[in-house]
């Protein structure tokens, strides 16, 4: 028997969106089928003409992960989401960002699976050492202003055979939650709290956020391997800064991680 799962559309969408970020004239498109929603949103940001541009498809052929990995993207099943931001912010003022869209995205799934969702930095989201979302930011230069794409993946109603290429453990939300859900409605949350966030980020930073990340870091006082540019310490795992940086100690030694120059995993 099909599952009859409801199909991604911009009027329904746009019955989950704020007021306030209609009124914006935000730019949605929703495709069958793209190389990359990243891609759409990166190429779309030279001639968008609004702040917020919002790129969903029922399915990628070309995905990305983060490291250049491939996103695993079968039709209907999942979200592929990517927004589009002409931000006010510097190339300095970036860090941090992946770890506070991690953070508002864990709230919002956190509402649906009765808090089961952690973070692992600084851009996977797990539920029971099993990832259900990944992010993936990238930025382009225009005319001095910096041009932002966040792009969200989150396992949705993929099935155990669609899934059967990704190289660790992961769930999909509808097992988390032992219901089809509405990804209309997820994308409609997740695109109303970056709504917010533009504002807040763009004033504050990632320290408004620093809290409610420490509430879902798994790995926080936790014993881990890292790889530092193909040299690989064991640490302790101490928290992260307030500018979304892991604070670790080697022996007796203190050492600070910034995103994308590691990778690291729990021993």
């Amino acid at each position: 028997m099909k599952d009859n799962f409801i199909s991604l559309d911009i009027d329904l969408l746009k019955n989950f969106l704020d007021k306030d970020l209609l009124d914006s004239n935000i730019e949605i498109f929703i495709s069958q089928s793209t190389g990359s929603t990243n891609d759409d949103a990166k190429n779309f940001l030279s001639k968008q003409s609004s702040f917020l541009s919002i790129h969903a498809s029922e399915q990628q052929t070309a995905g990305k992960g983060r490291n250049g990995k491939k996103w695993i993207s079968p039709k209907g099943k999942n979200i592929y989401l990517s927004i589009g931001w002409l931000s006010n912010l510097k190339y300095s003022q970036l860090d941090g960002l992946s770890l506070a869209i991690g953070t508002i995205l864990a709230s919002s799934l956190n509402e649906l699976t009765q808090n089961q969702v952690c973070i692992k930095w600084p851009n996977d989201l797990l539920i029971k050492n099993k990832k259900i979302s990944g992010i993936l930011i990238e930025t382009i230069d225009l005319n001095n202003q910096v041009g932002v794409v966040i792009g969200i993946g989150i396992n949705v109603h993929m099935s155990e055979e669609e899934g059967k290429e990704i190289d660790q453990s992961w769930i999909a939300l509808d097992e988390a939650t032992n219901t089809k859900n509405n990804r209309n409605k997820i994308i409609g949350d997740i695109i109303n709290k970056v709504f917010q966030l533009t504002s807040l980020f763009t004033k504050e930073g990632f320290k408004p956020y620093k809290s409610d990340y420490e509430s879902f870091d798994m790995l926080a006082g936790k014993k881990c391997s890292v790889n530092i540019q193909g040299i690989y310490k064991t640490v302790d795992v101490l928290g992260v800064n307030d500018n979304g940086e892991m604070l670790v100690k080697e022996g007796s030694e203190y050492l600070t991680l910034r995103y994308g120059e590691v990778s690291i995993s729990e021993l």
